[in-house]
């Protein structure tokens, strides 16, 4: 079938090959042989009247009419995905499925447990694939190559939807045998102490305590970098050092470690948490469910307790 005099057939090899930018990844992507892929290409640069992506050096990158095409493409397909779905009712009781989350080991620590066994007693042939944040979180996204990504509110993508979660406070911890330490921090205290702090893993994910201190102007000086914010408070037992971090997560270590709680001597703007999906999932009943499950269960996790009467 054609439409404007390209093979709708097509598509789907110009979605792999602007994806993978690559004729042999693309093929494998769509279970092509690779010389069939090579002629899907040279079709489609014949109707577009453009290379879409060629060789520099040792890579693949795509030309400005390719660049222009890959985020449309994509959308399209995930449209035909979603339009080609039977309509089915949705029951997590019985469906088995796969959903791909991207999150922080904050998420991980905080809320995953108590999200595997609403899963485990509500939903127990789903699977959540929890990866870690990455640089290509943005693309993948755009991509539909995840089902949902829950990061802090100020990293959320302007372009898709998004729904608030819940919010954290920020405090500091420190060894208990710590006696440079007394029940409260002053900013002298903060600043002359030293540190053991989340690494920058990426430069799209800057730790949001050093983001905030930057803006503040306050420079710590550093006694370790740790690549998670679950090993910033086993880090300082045993050492004269603070570490920053959230007080859920705070609160979960000192159950098990003989770490102190202190509030910090600067204001600390709140930590929110938010989760994002592509909007053309919006009405895919299985995603949906997704949504309001992590939703409840976040809800669930951070309700203030009930005061004592």
């Amino acid at each position: 079938m054609r439409y404007n005099r390209l093979d709708l057939n097509l598509l789907m090899a110009l979605d792999a090959l602007l994806t993978e930018r690559s004729v042999s990844r693309a093929a494998e992507r769509v279970f092509l042989s690779q010389p069939a892929m090579s002629n899907a290409l040279a079709r489609l640069r014949a109707h577009y009247g453009d290379e879409l992506i060629i060789p520099i050096g040792r890579r693949m990158v795509l030309t400005e009419r390719g660049s222009s095409l890959q985020r449309e493409v994509r959308e399209v397909m995930l449209r035909i995905h979603q339009v080609a779905q039977p309509a089915v009712r949705f029951d997590p009781a019985l469906h088995s499925r796969t959903f791909k989350i991207a999150a922080s080991d904050y998420f991980s620590f905080v809320i995953l447990p108590e999200l595997l066994r609403h899963c485990a007693q509500h939903a127990p042939s789903i699977c959540l694939d929890v990866q870690t944040l990455s640089p290509k979180l943005s693309e993948e996204l755009d991509r539909g190559d995840i089902d949902l990504l829950i990061v802090p509110e100020v990293f959320r993508f302007a372009e898709h939807p998004s729904r608030r979660l819940f919010e954290d406070r920020w405090v500091c911890v420190a060894d208990k045998a710590n006696k440079a330490i007394g029940r409260t921090l002053t900013e002298a205290q903060y600043a002359e102490s030293r540190h053991v702090v989340k690494r920058e893993n990426h430069a799209m994910f800057q730790p949001m305590d050093e983001l905030v201190l930057g803006r503040l102007k306050l420079a710590r000086r550093i006694a370790s970098k740790v690549p998670q914010y679950g090993l910033l408070a086993p880090a300082v037992v045993g050492t004269p050092h603070l570490a920053t971090l959230q007080r859920r997560l705070a609160d979960h270590f000192a159950t098990i470690l003989p770490i102190r709680i202190l509030p910090l001597p600067m204001e600390f703007p709140p930590l929110v948490e938010l989760m994002q999906w592509h909007h053309v999932r919006d009405a895919d009943p299985g995603h949906r469910w997704l949504r309001e499950t992590v939703a409840e269960v976040c809800a669930r996790m951070t309700r203030p307790p009930a005061r004592r009467r």
